[in-house]
């Protein structure tokens, strides 16, 4: 029987990134695309409360049936439910960026919508993609996307599969990351996520009435640990698999690298 399979990102219904992950994930199930009408990088796993949510029938960029709405990533997952059967998995991305480090897995509202699935028991997956700097919280972003896509569908089958179940009782959600470009020879490793990997801070600037403002914007770290995801995707140029668990994950990434040894299939 074919898996109901939900959508979704922060990057908004335009992204490039969700209509490669739709496309592939179609021939293995029942796809409802359901993502925010503009752009919600950095909101986290915000909800709306204060506001009416606005539902609208539209498509991908390629024409794919989706519904999209003016609320934050997280929000993704009731509107779906309100309007479809609950899903078998959830599927999030691909983003504009990667999204490896604790400090961004709790920024990236499309993390969000995997945490909030993994939170409610369905298994999700977050996938994302280094990319320059200049094609952040953009629409169109480069990289091998297609067979991005077709290896985040081939890993989300093999984990929902092999994957025992105190596997997914324990992991929230997968963390997925693939570097800025890849080919038939790009190894998946399986990698702890990085502390952070930004220094933050304010730009200081001011408009034409002389006011100032200030800009949050950061410089990524270059002193990384050589086994965890940020210095995986971003250096080694791997992809990195990573689940997710609110309680001591020493096992699952254990459980994870066995899965991947002996059920992915290059």
């Amino acid at each position: 029987m074919s898996p109901r399979i939900m959508i979704g990102n922060d990057d908004g219904i335009n992204s490039i990134g969700i209509d490669a992950l739709a496309l592939a994930a179609k021939h293995w199930g029942n796809v409802d695309v359901v993502a925010p009408s503009t752009q919600q990088t950095g909101r986290a796993k915000a909800m709306t409360f204060k506001h009416p949510l606005r539902v609208d029938d539209t498509t991908t960029r390629s024409g794919l049936p989706a519904k999209s709405y003016t609320g934050t990533p997280a929000d993704g997952i009731f509107v779906h439910n309100h309007f479809y059967e609950r899903p078998d998995v959830v599927l999030s991305g691909i983003n504009s960026g990667e999204n490896t480090s604790i400090h961004s897995i709790l920024t990236s509202g499309t993390v969000a919508v995997a945490m909030e699935a993994g939170l409610q028991k369905i298994p999700a997956f977050a996938f994302s993609m280094d990319v320059p700097e200049e094609f952040f919280f953009k629409d169109d972003f480069p990289g091998e996307l297609k067979e991005s896509a077709r290896i985040s569908i081939e890993l989300a089958k093999i984990f929902l599969e092999h994957a025992t179940p105190k596997f997914w009782k324990e992991t929230v959600f997968v963390n997925i990351n693939f570097p800025d470009m890849i080919n038939g020879d790009t190894e998946i490793v399986i990698a702890e996520p990085e502390s952070y990997k930004y220094k933050n801070y304010l730009r200081e600037n001011q408009d034409p009435s002389g006011t100032k403002y200030y800009w949050l914007w950061g410089d990524k770290r270059e002193d990384f640990d050589k086994e965890r995801d940020t210095y995986q995707v971003s250096f080694n140029k791997k992809i990195a698999v990573s689940p997710i668990s609110f309680q001591d994950s020493h096992d699952l990434f254990a459980e994870a690298q066995q899965i991947l040894d002996t059920h992915y299939k290059t």
